[in-house]
């Protein structure tokens, strides 16, 4: 007798023996046994794993001489014409080769007649998504009103490539992948029936090469032990399937983690000498990196991780030197250098550049830390620049008028007469309020500044920090609002922002009043200036009066310190500069 492929021969024949499909099968058993078999059914998954098996014994569980049972004999006719696939009563279909109308016309005239034998005539359609649309629409009367006693079963790897007609006529089944341990232990399995010797580590090779796939990995197993014979090594097995060696896999991130580039590009080196495919390589090792994380995230026990028990201690201990930011970013770019492998003339190239960007990786900051720096930075630059106009304000003589200036925090802290005085002021006396009452002193009108003067309490760098907080809170619409304003006042709780009298400032100005507005704005002013305060939006008393020029886009990102800060860390200059504020 020729030899039978373990594939073959380890076949499940009942819906216990099939492996990884414990839900499927369990309904399938109770439709059986509560005789509700539907007319037409789905079996859709990846290759390998147990479609058209499955279909073969629901097959021989309705047409069972024994039957209908969820255990078929095996010693019937029926259910040994089955197994054998030459049952006449149950025809299997490859629909990649009959894929036309012709095709479904017969199976048509020959869904008609009664089964010969058996209790139900059964079609198993495999590859079904290959039918043309003529082919679906011949198919689609019969699946929707079949004829008594007959049975339709329809495999497929697409399930997407079925048109929905077709779809909502039968009951869909979705096959998974099956795990790391299932496949494993039904490997173990195979060796003790087959009397092979093989350590955990060559099954495992095996397991992982299969990738979820249980007829995958048994014609691995078959070819390995016919290299190898009834002795299994993990070097020869690893070898032969082209699956590298998880100790160089190791070796690999401990290079990495030691920043040592040139014995990276060795070990790429020792790689294509040895003969292993770089684009496997690639995919290997990305893996090996996904296991690390999940090892640094929730464990070297967990269950996730689908390796060997001596796989797990060595990923545990690597993960305890690589922090979570790291192994996403190795991860990142590995992905990226996985996806250009597939184009590239150079795969060696690509994948020397990418595994040398590992090396670098861990020197790069963080934006987040950087922008954080950054804001830092500015919060800084502006209480400087604060106190520095307060203090000068404060430094200007005083003429005797000043006793006549309206009392307020700003005012109590001029002096009436003597030398000039620096002193630190506190937040409600900093900035416009102060340069008022000094203005006040020496005879000049606050309520009518020039326009340097107005460009002056534009540029204030609280103002500045009001509107940057806004933009940071996603209120760029409030933010692009006060870029208008042509004067601000803080005073005795109270924050007044003026506008130009005309079309357009009355049109921001009216903007500005909305309720949800004016509460963004208050908790922005709030927050900057360091006390609950009251808003006021007003405009100017005079329409010929002179309202300072809004600074265009460079000019106001020349001023901000945060452009300054990036500038001097990065040694860059400006290309284009975009105005976010106005959408």
């Amino acid at each position: 007798m020729s030899y039978q492929v373990i594939a073959r021969k380890y076949r499940p024949q009942v819906f216990d023996d099939v492996v990884g499909q414990r839900l499927i099968t369990d309904t399938l058993k109770n439709a059986v046994t509560h005789d509700r078999v539907a007319h037409g059914y789905i079996f859709s998954g990846a290759r390998g794993v147990g479609k058209t098996t499955t279909a073969r014994i629901l097959a021989k569980a309705v047409n069972c001489a024994k039957g209908p049972t969820v255990t078929p004999d095996g010693t019937c006719d029926s259910c040994r014409e089955i197994t054998a696939g030459n049952s006449v009563d149950v025809l299997e279909i490859d629909a990649a080769s009959n894929r036309g109308i012709d095709e479904i016309r017969e199976l048509r005239e020959t869904v008609r007649y009664l089964p010969a034998r058996d209790r139900y005539k059964v079609f198993i359609i495999d590859e079904v998504h290959m039918l043309t649309t003529e082919a679906f629409n011949a198919l689609l009367k019969t699946l929707e009103e079949p004829p008594p006693r007959s049975l339709f079963i329809l495999a497929t790897t697409e399930p997407h490539k079925l048109p929905p007609t077709i779809l909502s006529r039968c009951q869909h089944f979705s096959f998974r992948l099956l795990d790391y341990a299932e496949i494993f232990s039904r490997l173990e399995y195979v060796c003790r029936e087959e009397k092979i010797e093989a350590d955990e580590g060559s099954l495992a090779a095996v397991t992982q090469a299969a990738e979820g796939s249980l007829r995958d990995a048994l014609s691995l197993l078959d070819q390995v032990i016919a290299a190898c014979g009834e002795r299994l090594g993990e070097d020869h097995v690893r070898q032969l399937l082209g699956v590298v060696p998880s100790r160089f896999l190791s070796g690999m991130v401990e290079a990495i983690d030691a920043g040592d580039a040139s014995r990276v590009l060795e070990q790429v080196n020792e790689l294509a000498n040895e003969g292993y495919e770089i684009g496997a390589f690639c995919a290997e090792f990305t893996r090996y990196i996904r296991n690390l994380m999940i090892a640094k995230s929730c464990g070297a026990e967990s269950t996730l991780l689908q390796v060997p028990n001596d796989e797990r201690k060595t990923l545990g201990e690597l993960s305890k030197r690589l922090g979570e930011e790291d192994l996403a970013r190795f991860f990142q770019i590995l992905l990226r250098t996985q996806a250009e492998l597939r184009y590239s003339l150079q795969p060696r190239f690509n994948l020397e550049l990418g595994l040398v960007k590992l090396v670098h990786a861990r020197r790069l900051a963080p934006l987040e830390g950087l922008l954080s720096e950054l804001a830092g930075a500015r919060q800084a630059t502006a209480a400087n620049q604060s106190e520095q106009a307060a203090a000068a304000a404060l430094t200007t003589p005083a003429a005797p008028m000043a006793s006549r200036a309206t009392p307020g925090p700003a005012a109590r802290t001029v002096p009436a007469a003597g030398p000039p005085v620096e002193r630190k002021l506190e937040s409600a006396a900093h900035g416009p309020a102060a340069i008022a009452v000094i203005r006040a002193a020496e005879g000049t009108s606050p309520a009518a500044p020039s326009s340097a003067s107005e460009q002056e309490v534009v540029a204030d760098p609280r103002l500045a920090a009001i509107k940057s907080l806004l933009f940071d809170q996603s209120k760029k619409f409030v933010s692009s609002c006060l870029d208008h304003v042509s004067g601000w006042r803080f005073e005795n709780g109270e924050v007044r922002f003026t506008y130009a009298r005309g079309n357009s400032g009355s049109v921001w100005a009216d903007l500005l009043k909305g309720r949800e507005n004016q509460e963004a704005l208050r908790a922005a002013c709030a927050e900057v200036l360091g006390q609950p305060v009251k808003i006021h939006v007003t405009l100017d008393e005079g329409e010929g009066k002179a309202v300072a020029a809004r600074p265009n886009a460079r000019e106001r990102a020349g001023r901000d310190p945060r452009v300054g800060e990036f500038e001097r860390r990065f040694e860059c200059a400006w290309v284009e500069v975009k105005d976010l504020s106005r959408g």
